[in-house]
């Protein structure tokens, strides 16, 4: 296998679903067991942005997607946990652990790989090739469920690794020991959620709950920024009781370029 998918899978759920419950779950690969019969499952379907087609399934019985949902949504302080919230959450679960395996792809490639497609389906694909996996809670509590991809997703790695070997090792940059002393700058990062413009008199009309609307639904992704450069675009997401961006998409030199001087052109008035 190219890819180490079974390693980021094992990683990226249990850190996804430790995060969000405040509990330690360690997720292993059973690898002799046969796949389970699944009551109530929710069959996940993944696509990622370096194939065409879906390539990624996780498939989890209502024993699990409801606990982890339950637990997720209490340690964020809901008392009352509906099936459908459980549901729901589960969805986000998963989101998180995808973004993180196609980090780790990135990784493995060399090149940005991100999340494209994910969504809920209703059967499952033919002829898959399903691996269990089991999740505990640390309790005692021992959950299965199961996964599947294609031989493409596979086998992503094997042709990054040929292409590796074949080309010549990297010739000595000489501005590699000035770069390295740049790694150790901080540099400020911010999130906007959106702009707007108000006159004079509106903003004087502000008060404790008056409402400024926006520039952007709330569907849309926020810009992450630093120095004043959009560098990156994602959902907004909660980590340990706090906001945080899951990143869906890096910006391009050209893209950070604009933004830039568009903040700049702002900044001194100089726009029309």
């Amino acid at each position: 296998m190219g890819l180490k998918l079974v390693q980021y899978l094992e990683s990226s759920l249990g850190q996804a679903l430790g995060s969000l419950t405040g509990r330690t779950f360690r997720v292993s690969s059973q690898a002799d067991a046969a796949a389970p019969t699944l009551e109530e499952p929710v069959l996940w379907q993944q696509s990622f942005s370096v194939l065409d087609a879906p390539c990624l399934w996780i498939a989890a019985g209502k024993d699990l997607w409801e606990a982890v949902g339950r637990l997720t949504l209490e340690a964020a302080g809901l008392d009352e946990v509906t099936e459908a919230d459980s549901r729901s959450t589960w969805h986000e679960i998963v989101n998180q652990t995808v973004a993180a395996i196609a980090t780790g792809i990135t990784s493995d490639l060399g090149r940005e790989v991100t999340a494209s497609k994910g969504e809920e389906i209703q059967a499952e694909p033919a002829e898959a090739d399903w691996q269990v996996f089991a999740v505990d809670n640390g309790d005692g509590q021992v959950t299965a469920f199961k996964v599947a991809w294609t031989p493409e997703l596979s086998g992503l790695g094997d042709s990054h690794s040929e292409e590796a070997a074949a080309q010549p090792a990297p010739r000595d940059n000489s501005v590699s020991k000035t770069f390295d002393l740049l790694l150790e700058v901080a540099l400020p990062v911010s999130v906007s959620f959106g702009r707007t413009s108000l006159q004079i008199r509106e903003v004087l009309k502000l008060n404790t709950g008056s409402i400024v609307e926006l520039d952007r639904l709330v569907t849309d992704p926020v810009d992450v920024i630093v120095n004043d450069c959009v560098i990156a675009r994602g959902e907004v997401v909660v980590v340990d009781g706090n906001y945080g961006v899951r990143v869906s998409h890096l910006a391009s030199r050209d893209e950070r370029l604009r933004t830039g001087m568009a903040e700049a052109i702002h900044k001194s008035g100089l726009h029309s």
